[in-house]
């Protein structure tokens, strides 16, 4: 139960430093963020150990909620990675103690480039902040280690000082849940923000039949098709569709011993799909396809027009 007590006792003295940071943040945060949302250069944010590490942490969130980050090792920016950094450029310094040598060398040293130099450090009047052109000051910490030598509350503090200048920034660039699906189309949850139009058959990717098209033909055209995608879209009057043909389908009754005639016309063996608008999220086509236990669903534009069906084993993930 100590053991227990103890780790609740560093939670809460993490939380009660976070608290303070937000009382302490003042109007230099708003300063550069207006600067980088005018600037046409790139975050570049630099530090030295378990900075470095927290460093890496600020970028990748400011790179996925849309604005331009990369990150630079003092020492390798000292031994020519000098070169990545461009006029225009913002400097994003990262040390607690503000007296960091790698780091002070490396301020120095961009100097040269027109570039803005902004701080995160606990010491207001360290070396680092003197040399900057902002600071954003987190106050000093006492650190969660029972030596009060480990860095954890002051590189939490920094970390979410990094939290809150990105997101400060993906709101005032109005970034939506769109362009956060663009920039994580592989990861579950950008996944989840695409829309059905992203994933699904385009109508010109499958052949087209007549209703009177004989069912022989339009299995010839579906293993013709450049993709193997195993339908047919069958097309009546006025070019208005009127069903799809699901080779699946036949092989079903072909299995049962249901053979069909190969001479029948195509619409006695088309399906009419359940239909989605592509504007709707893929989550809810799942829905969909886990609430009726289909296959495809028609997918319609905002005139309900037919654009394409969507499949469930595209993207449908196992139960």
């Amino acid at each position: 139960m100590a053991m227990l007590e103890r780790a609740r006792a560093i939670i809460r003295h993490e939380a009660a430093a976070l608290e303070t940071l937000s009382n302490r943040i003042d109007e230099h945060i708003c300063t550069l963020s207006d600067h980088i949302l005018s600037s046409t250069g790139t975050v570049v944010v630099c530090g030295v150990g378990k900075s470095r590490l927290v460093g890496e942490r600020i970028s990748a969130i400011l790179t996925s909620t849309g604005t331009r980050s990369i990150t630079l090792d003092p020492v390798d920016g000292l031994h020519g990675d000098l070169g990545r950094v461009c006029a225009g450029d913002v400097i994003l310094a990262l040390s607690n103690s503000g007296k960091t040598a790698e780091l002070l060398q490396l301020v120095r040293a961009v100097r040269q480039i027109p570039v803005m130099v902004a701080a995160i450090t606990g010491r207001a009047t360290s070396p680092l902040a003197q040399a900057a052109d902002m600071v954003l000051d987190i106050g000093p910490m006492r650190e969660a280690c029972a030596l009060g030598l480990a860095p954890t509350t002051s590189m939490t503090a920094m970390a979410a000082m990094g939290d809150a200048l990105a997101l400060v920034l993906q709101e005032r660039r109005g970034f939506t849940r769109e362009d956060f699906a663009h920039l994580h189309p592989g990861g579950s949850l950008g996944r989840e923000l695409m829309r059905v139009r992203d994933l699904m058959w385009p109508l010109e990717s499958m052949p087209v039949v007549r209703p009177n098209t004989s069912l022989s033909l339009a299995l010839l055209s579906m293993c013709r098709a450049p993709q193997k995608l195993g339908v047919a879209v069958v097309v009546g009057e006025r070019c208005k569709v009127t069903g799809i043909l699901i080779g699946e389908s036949i092989g079903r009754l072909v299995e049962r011993g249901a053979i069909p005639d190969l001479d029948d016309p195509v619409e006695r063996h088309m399906q009419q799909p359940a239909s989605i608008s592509w504007d709707a999220f893929v989550n809810q086509a799942e829905q969909l396809f886990r609430q009726h236990e289909i296959e495809l669903m028609a997918v319609h534009d905002d005139q309900d027009k037919f654009v394409g069906l969507i499949c469930r084993q595209e993207f449908l993930k196992p139960s």
